[in-house]
C-alpha cells in the first residue's frame, strides 16, 4: 500500500504532532489511482503539509524561529515577480509552485484562483499559529475555518474556478471534524479552540479544556452535545446543502465519499466515550489503524464507490440523523481497482 505519509513531510512519534497516521487515514483514498493523478494530488498535499510544520517549528521546536515568515516573505516576492530570485531558490516548494502557477504566457492568470488561496493560507497560519490564541465567537472560529481549511481545499487540483468557492465549504466542516478529532492533542499543547462566548455560555474554562478537569464539570458533556449536536448540523447545512456532488470531477467524488465515512466514524466513537476526549484518543486511533491494515491486508485500499453520493440531490443529507442512505457503523462501497483504472486512466 501506498505510504502517502513519507510523501507529504508527515511528522511521526509525536516529534511535535505525529501526523503520519493522520496523513495516511486522510489519503488512504489515492491509494488505487493511477500514479499520474496520485502526484498532482501528493504534490498540494506536501506543500500545505510543509508548511504548517514549518511554522510549527518556529512556535515549538524553536519558539521566536523566523523561517517561516522568511518563507512567506519569498512567497510574496514570488507572487509579485512570477519567478523566484535566485535568494529564493533554495526554497524547494516555491520552486514546485513555481513550475505548477507561474510558468509559460499568462500562466499565473490562469492559476488567479488557486494563488489566491494559497495566499490567504499563508496569512492564515501566520494569524493563528500562535501560542496563546484564544478566538471570542462563533464568527471568529468560522472565519478561522475558511481561512485556514477552506483555502487548502480551494487549491487543491481536479477543479473548475466556479467550483473553487464551493468546494471551501467542504474544508470548513473537514477542519471542524480535524478541530474535534485533535482535541486530546491540542490540549497537551496549550489549544483551545473553543470560543469564549460558549465556554462562558456553558460554564467551561479554557483552563478545564486544557488540564483535562473539564471532565468533571457537567457543563462539559451540555457544551460538547450542544457542539456535535446542534452546531455542527447547522454548519454542515450551510456549507454541504450547496454541494452536488455530480458536478465534481471522479476524484473529488472519491474523497468525499471516503471523507463521510472518516466523518461517521470520528462522530461514532467520540459519542461512545461519552465525549471524553482523552479516552476518544486511544480508541480513535486504534480503529483508523485496523481499517488501514485491513485494506492493506485484502490489498484493497479506499477508493470508494461514490454512487450513492451522485445520485443524492446534496452532501448534507448524508448527516440527517433520519437518513437511512448510509449506516453510521458502516463504510461506504468500495470500488474495485480495475473500475478505477478505468475511470481515471
Amino acid at each position: 500500500m501506498m505510504k502517502i505519509s513519507k510523501e507529504v513531510a508527515s511528522s511521526e512519534y509525536d516529534a511535535i504532532a505525529n501526523d503520519a497516521l493522520k496523513d495516511e487515514d486522510n489519503g488512504v483514498w489515492l491509494a488505487s489511482l493511477p500514479k499520474s493523478i496520485q502526484s498532482v494530488w501528493i504534490e498540494r498535499f506536501y506543500w500545505i503539509r510543509w508548511v504548517d510544520r514549518l511554522a510549527e517549528q518556529d512556535q515549538l521546536v524553536q519558539p521566536g524561529g523566523q523561517q517561516f515568515p522568511a518563507f512567506c516573505q519569498a512567497w510574496q516576492r514570488l507572487r509579485q515577480q512570477r519567478q523566484l530570485s535566485p535568494p529564493d531558490r533554495s526554497w524547494v516548494v516555491l520552486q514546485q509552485i513555481e513550475a505548477c502557477w507561474f510558468r509559460g504566457d499568462n500562466y499565473g492568470s490562469f492559476h488567479q484562483m488557486e494563488i489566491e488561496a494559497w495566499d490567504c493560507y499563508m496569512a492564515a497560519i501566520l494569524d493563528y499559529h500562535q501560542p496563546t490564541l484564544t478566538l471570542a465567537t462563533l464568527e471568529d472560529y468560522e472565519i478561522m475555518l475558511d481561512r485556514l481549511a477552506g483555502a487548502c481545499f480551494r487549491l487543491l487540483p481536479f477543479l473548475e474556478d466556479h467550483q473553487r468557492a464551493i468546494v471551501g465549504g467542504f474544508g470548513i466542516i473537514d477542519q471542524f471534524y480535524n478541530n474535534l478529532r485533535d482535541l486530546y492533542e491540542d490540549s497537551r499543547r496549550g489549544i483551545c479552540y473553543f470560543p469564549t462566548v460558549l465556554l462562558n455560555r456553558f460554564g467551561v474554562s479554557r483552563q478545564e479544556i486544557l488540564d483535562l478537569s473539564c471532565f468533571n464539570n457537567p457543563g462539559y458533556i451540555v457544551l460538547m452535545k450542544y457542539w456535535v449536536d446542534t452546531y455542527l448540523p447547522q454548519l454542515q447545512q450551510r456549507h454541504l446543502a450547496r454541494i452536488s456532488v455530480k458536478d465534481f470531477h471522479p476524484v473529488w467524488q472519491h474523497l468525499m465519499a471516503w471523507f463521510i465515512y472518516r466523518y461517521r466514524r470520528l462522530e461514532r466513537i467520540l459519542r461512545a466515550c461519552q465525549y471524553n476526549f482523552e479516552t476518544f484518543a486511544t480508541r480513535y486511533w486504534q480503529v483508523v489503524q485496523q481499517d488501514l491494515r485491513q485494506q492493506a491486508a485484502a490489498n484493497q485500499p479506499f477508493p470508494l464507490q461514490p454512487q450513492t453520493l451522485v445520485e443524492a440531490p446534496n452532501l448534507a443529507i448524508f448527516f440527517n440523523p433520519n437518513s437511512s442512505d448510509l449506516a453510521a457503523s458502516e463504510p461506504l462501497q468500495l470500488a474495485s481497482t480495475t473500475a478505477l483504472v478505468q475511470t481515471f486512466g
